[in-house]
């Protein structure tokens, strides 16, 4: 009997933690150029907003030129199964900002990338509406999400 009554109440609490998990990054084709605009977006999938962190001083090659593209992604690419990081913005004087994401919203990030290979993109971000979080600084509690893996040829 102990144990009808225990499983009803564990869903009940593991249930809600389950869809809390509402940020998704979007990356709508799964193969992409060399150089090619690639349109990620973050999506707030919950009733609640969430905060990230952009780096404005990202660029991207365009042709023979750089562009400013705003982001809030780190992009890894896989090599003989391993993920590592690629150091692809400025490094140190970067302006960084938060943005709020509101319930149900979504934001669109474009850029480009010089490397080839499978790729992907990871975000952190906050529960709630943080527009004063210090990026330069930010709290512990942070969530983690991962987009799917795309290809770069």
């Amino acid at each position: 009997m102990r144990h009808v009554i225990l499983a009803p109440l564990g869903l009940a609490l593991i249930l809600p933690t389950v869809a809390i998990a509402q940020v998704k990054i979007n990356i709508p084709a799964q193969h992409h150029r060399v150089q090619e605009e690639i349109h990620a977006r973050i999506e707030n999938t919950g009733s609640r907003p969430v905060t990230f962190c952009v780096e404005f001083g990202q660029t991207s090659p365009k042709g023979g030129e750089i562009e400013s593209t705003p982001s809030p992604f780190w992009v890894q690419r896989n090599s003989d199964g391993k993920w590592s990081t690629l150091m692809i913005g400025p490094d140190v004087g970067s302006i960084r900002a938060a943005v709020v994401l509101g319930a149900r919203e979504s934001k669109d990030f474009p850029f480009r990338l010089n490397n080839s290979g499978r790729m992907r993109l990871r975000l952190n971000y906050w529960r709630g509406s943080i527009p004063d979080l210090d990026c330069h600084a930010p709290p512990k509690d942070l969530k983690l999400v991962t987009s799917a893996v795309f290809t770069i040829d």
